[in-house]
């Protein structure tokens, strides 16, 4: 294994974390529990890691996805046991839910994002049945994926945006359409829920055995 993908939540305890302190995090805990992530050269070496796509500040998230590559070939229980010692260090709000083994590639389509997938809770009396109206309009992009949920304790909004240079919709950008156009909408309590790449991991390439929490302790 010379790189790996992982699979990691933002919770509510970091969901003010901007996406450069993100990375200065995992450096740190890359550094303290000894995982072996390849650095890059220079006066000032960073950890040769990327990110599938940057998180609205202040959303939450079970589905973001991190690249990096390994400073020397593991073999699998190698990796189980690293990859314990790193989710001891991982601050609250922050778990590693998956790790795969991906090809060392020059551009890798494990972490090109072609869509996106959120869920905004709704508040307020009828706001729900607005939102349905509104997104039944033929006037909405077809591109929008959507659907009103409700769930025991409230009502969210579950929508599908697609993601890209080309043809990509932001959900902040969306949000602002809608708190315009359905009254008593205010966006807020993001959390996105899914992410779509150019290949899915868990289909196209096998889990490694340290890919669920906990596994290095079994």
């Amino acid at each position: 294994m010379e790189r790996i993908l992982f699979r990691f939540t933002k919770g509510a305890p970091v969901r003010y974390v901007g996406h450069l302190d993100l990375m200065r995090v995992f450096d740190r805990v890359f550094r303290r529990s000894g995982f072996p992530v390849a650095y890059s050269q220079g006066f000032n070496p960073r950890p040769r890691m990327s990110f599938a796509s940057a998180l609205t500040l202040g959303a939450t998230s079970e589905w973001e996805l991190c690249q990096c590559d390994l400073a020397r070939d593991l073999q699998p229980e190698e990796l189980e046991a690293a990859a314990g010692k790193l989710r001891e260090q991982l601050p609250s709000g922050i778990e590693v839910l998956e790790i795969w083994a991906i090809p060392l590639e020059k551009r890798n389509p494990y972490i090109q994002v072609t869509a996106a997938e959120y869920e905004l809770t709704l508040v307020g009396e009828d706001v729900g049945s607005r939102m349905v109206q509104f997104l039944a309009d033929p006037g909405i992009p077809q591109a929008l994926e959507s659907a009103v949920v409700e769930l025991a304790d409230r009502k969210v909004l579950k929508i599908k945006l697609p993601a890209g240079e080309r043809g990509g919709i932001r959900i902040r950008d969306l949000i602002a359409v809608l708190e315009e156009a359905v009254p008593g909408f205010r966006g807020h309590l993001l959390h996105r829920s899914h992410l779509w790449c150019e290949l899915d991991p868990a289909a196209s390439v096998d889990r490694a055995d340290c890919g669920k929490p906990g596994a290095a302790d079994n």
